[in-house]
């Protein structure tokens, strides 16, 4: 084959391999009935490794974020400010997936998060991906199990008190 007919070949092979490759991305992503995976290589504050297991036997909303990501700049904000009304049944996540710790802690410190525990992912994590990181913010509420009943995409940087309004109903309805 030569000429366009190879050409129109190579684009529809290239356009395949694409489409195959994006959808296993996608697939590998968690999804609402499966466990949560466990932060592979995650650390907290202070440095020590943190275990999305040690927060066994409470609901948990684990939320991804960066610095870079400007609705994770209004959502993070408004989920530590929901985390008090559900002290001692849910356990508030913020994963920061910057490259460098110490901007994941700056971001942070500027957004005066008190309610929640503050995670921080290395790089070479492999793990940010299932919990579809390439569409942050991520938001993922998990029973006490570990099992994931509840996943949102996104924040709608233009009404938080509507975003609020949504996780807060949600979690009225799944945690009793």
């Amino acid at each position: 084959m030569t000429g366009p007919g190879r050409l129109m070949a190579m684009r529809f092979l290239l356009i395949a391999v694409v489409l195959v490759t994006a959808s296993r991305a996608h697939a590998d992503e968690l999804k609402v009935g499966d466990r949560l995976a466990e932060l592979d290589t995650a650390t907290d504050v202070s440095g020590k490794a943190f275990k999305l297991k040690a927060l066994k036997g409470k609901w948990t909303m684990v939320t991804f974020g960066a610095s870079w990501c400007k609705p994770c700049k209004k959502e993070l904000p408004a989920w530590d400010a929901l985390a008090p009304d559900w002290k001692g049944k849910v356990s508030f996540v913020a994963v920061d997936l910057d490259t460098e710790t110490d901007t994941g802690k700056k971001f942070h410190k500027e957004l005066k998060l008190k309610n929640m525990t503050l995670v921080y992912l290395s790089p070479d994590s492999a793990i940010a991906a299932k919990y579809g990181a390439d569409h942050m913010p991520t938001t993922v509420l998990a029973d006490p199990q570990g099992v994931i009943r509840y996943i949102r995409g996104g924040f709608e940087k233009g009404d938080i008190s509507g975003e609020v309004k949504k996780m807060r109903e949600e979690l009225q309805k799944l945690v009793k």
